[in-house]
């Protein structure tokens, strides 16, 4: 048991950190062969941010692990609306200009959120539904680059090359690797603590592997709103969030069908819906989104957290080996 834990956080860990050494190496390497900024903004370090939950997801859907999978997604979303929006708004206020924000993003991550649970109604996800979502994903992703709004400027290319070549490969390289290597050490230890306590894997992705895949979501957000740029945690969040449902799901989906239990996710499904709805709602309302608000998300996250945590006591069984481990 101990070792389980110690591959499940651990391996946590490593993800986060092999992550951001991906991010900052594909930026370097995207800088030195004279991408656009535009280009290495939105695919790489937007999503970016999501990377834990792909690999993690991805790994977990070959292995046939299904429902740590989906867990970490819809946990995820659920996350980084209630958790991450939620702190945010309460640090600082977020203020949000109109624009693509209503007109595009929040209609597509809602759509795409009702596409995944009627996906998800009939007990699994087939493969021209997965195949649907990452067409979507990369739809939005080309759409997003040739938004007038949004073009590159001129100053493109006098962009700070950034890190020297070499490093920045390297960083790309060992941060792929230790991606994998993490992802497969939180599947792992994952999945061996469910099987020992008899809390299902769809409950420890809801809560310790979402948590833990949505930090650098957390942390980019929670630190812009300190220093005043709260409203960079809208976009970080819905993009976060129609990446997960889109191109995690999809990418997952694809490479075979995933059977999901409809009737055990429905609340969680349930939750993820309101959430994105209350965030549309709560941002087109004057445009911004209050403490008051914010408070409630947080409140809304914790308490769904509270009943996940009731649900796996009412169903702990600790076996023998594992109440001699712990002892």
């Amino acid at each position: 048991m101990v070792i389980a834990l110690l591959q499940l956080f651990g391996g946590l860990l490593v993800l986060i950190k092999a992550a951001d050494w991906m991010v900052d190496g594909a930026v370097g390497v995207a800088r030195r062969l004279g991408v656009p900024r535009l280009v290495v903004g939105v695919p790489i370090v937007a999503y970016g941010t999501s990377l834990p939950e792909f690999v993690v997801s991805l790994l977990s859907a070959r292995r046939g692990v299904v429902d740590f999978a989906i867990g970490n997604i819809v946990g995820s979303n659920i996350c980084n609306i209630g958790l991450v929006l939620g702190s945010a708004a309460l640090i600082h206020p977020i203020a949000v200009r109109g624009g693509t924000l209503f007109r595009r993003d929040l209609p597509v991550l809602t759509a795409v959120t009702a596409f995944s649970v009627w996906a998800f109604s009939d007990g699994v996800v087939e493969r021209w539904e997965a195949l649907l979502l990452v067409s979507v994903a990369v739809v939005y992703t080309i759409v997003s680059l040739r938004t007038p709004e949004d073009a590159s400027t001129a100053d493109d290319a006098e962009q700070d090359p950034g890190a020297p070549w070499p490093k920045s490969a390297a960083l790309l390289l060992i941060g792929l690797l230790g991606m994998v290597v993490g992802a497969n050490l939180m599947v792992e230890g994952g999945t061996v603590v469910a099987q020992s306590f008899g809390v299902s894997e769809r409950i420890i992705g809801l809560t310790v592997v979402a948590v833990g895949t949505s930090l650098p979501e957390f942390a980019a957000s929670v630190a812009g709103a300190a220093k005043g740029h709260a409203g960079l945690a809208v976009g970080n969040v819905v993009g976060s969030c129609l990446f997960n449902l889109a191109f995690v799901l999809g990418a997952a989906g694809a490479i075979a069908p995933l059977p999901v239990h409809f009737d055990s996710m429905l609340i969680d499904l349930s939750v993820m819906g309101a959430l994105t709805l209350a965030m549309w709602v709560m941002l087109a309302t004057g445009q911004r989104m209050t403490r008051i608000e914010g408070i409630f998300l947080l409140m809304v996250y914790v308490a769904f957290i509270g009943w996940l945590v009731t649900q796996a006591m009412a169903t702990m069984t600790l076996h023998p080996a594992a109440a001699a481990a712990a002892s």
